[in-house]
């Protein structure tokens, strides 16, 4: 069991936890992330907001993806299989606080108003993401020093880009990668962040507190990595979300629901009991879930690219097997649709030279076996 997550409601100082590197999609630099972005109701009940071509049978799961505004708007072909297959669409990288706010006094709001105006347009639903990140920080917001300060910036920017799309979006991915990436170690159960460092753990409460005042409507959510594996490391990760949480519950914070991303390494065992035990764990605290950035990561799978699908199809059926048995999921939502765009091939390249596999279809626009299987699973349950 994991040593309690530090009070989230404490104004004392915050300890550091170590600079141990994550393979998280979200744990691009802002340089990678910028030169990628320049290349390349609530979920559980959107009734008539999923369109009827794209809808499940009645009780399905929404299904949704990431979309990142550069290819939709330059390559006609990107956008089409969002619009056939998605419930939901989320700008992958549009609403990062570096993306939408490079200057301090200005906030780019144009390219996510795109999506999801784009998105609505088509009769689907969009969910936001993120306030808060570790990552991806302007040089402004790093310069930064004053505890007074950073939390006006933290309310600010929350208060005015929840404001913005205030009835556009169904949820919010509130705080996003809080949990350090090794819990356990001397440094604590959070991750070390500039938010962290200026206003200690209070910035989590901080955090929810705003996004429901600037949007009553929309569901609030924590989303973490690395939630769904075998192991000691992951057992930790998992307690100390558990803790966040209901510390939120217990100082009157509303939490809708914990998003678990779902970067799956196809060569690391999924812990179904655990992972069904942790979405029991929720649902007996009120607290939904939902899969928000479903991808594979194949580096260590040899064989070709048959091997590599059957690889995944493993470990998406376990995650999803898990997954349901906990609690029904709010909404499966994968990082992209096809590998053609991923950053999995940038970051986490195989090392045998053959193309990375991580999306539901492949680069020509045809889907995998898993992503059928998927389908069937969000259908029937």
């Amino acid at each position: 069991m994991a040593h309690e997550a530090d009070s989230i409601g404490s104004p004392e100082p915050c300890r550091r936890s170590a600079s141990t590197p994550t393979h998280s999609a979200a744990s691009l630099t802002r340089r990678s992330l910028l030169a990628k972005l320049g290349a390349g109701a609530a979920l559980a009940g959107l009734g008539s907001a999923v369109p009827a071509h794209a809808a499940p049978r009645p009780g399905g799961v929404p299904f949704g993806a990431a979309i990142q505004f550069e290819p939709f708007e330059g390559d006609p072909d990107y956008r089409r299989p969002y619009v056939s297959e998605c419930d939901l669409v989320l700008p992958m990288n549009e609403l990062k606080f570096g993306l939408l706010r490079p200057e301090r006094g200005a906030f780019r709001f144009g390219p996510a108003d795109r999506l999801v105006d784009w998105a609505l347009a088509n009769g689907q639903a969009a969910r936001g993401h993120a306030f808060v990140w570790w990552s991806t920080n302007p040089d402004w917001l790093e310069a930064v020093t004053e505890e007074a300060e950073a939390e006006r910036v933290l309310l600010d920017h929350i208060e005015r880009t929840a404001d913005h799309f205030r009835g556009r979006l169904a949820s919010w991915d509130v705080v996003n990668e809080v949990i350090a990436h090794e819990p356990g170690e001397a440094g604590g159960p959070l991750r070390d962040s500039i938010w962290l460092r200026r206003l200690g753990p209070r910035h989590v409460p901080l955090a929810f507190a705003a996004a429901a005042r600037a949007d009553p409507s929309a569901r609030l959510v924590i989303n973490d990595y690395d939630l769904e594996f075998t192991g000691d490391r992951y057992d930790r990760r998992r307690a100390v979300m558990l803790d966040i949480v209901r510390q939120l519950q217990d100082a009157n914070h509303r939490v809708d629901a914990v998003g678990i991303q779902g970067h799956l390494y196809s060569h690391l065992k999924i812990d179904r009991e655990a992972l069904a035990r942790f979405g029991r764990d929720l649902e007996a605290m009120g607290v939904g879930l939902l899969a928000t950035e479903l991808d594979v990561i194949d580096f260590q799978v040899r064989g070709d690219a048959d091997a590599i699908d059957e690889a995944a199809s493993v470990v998406v059926g376990d995650f999803l097997d898990g997954l349901f048995a906990g609690q029904r999921p709010e909404a499966v939502i994968t990082w992209g649709l096809s590998d053609r765009y991923s950053w999995v091939s940038d970051v986490m390249p195989r090392t045998d030279g053959t193309p990375a596999r991580p999306l539901p279809f492949d680069p020509q626009g045809r889907p995998k076996a898993w992503y059928e299987a998927l389908r069937r699973k969000l259908t029937q349950g």
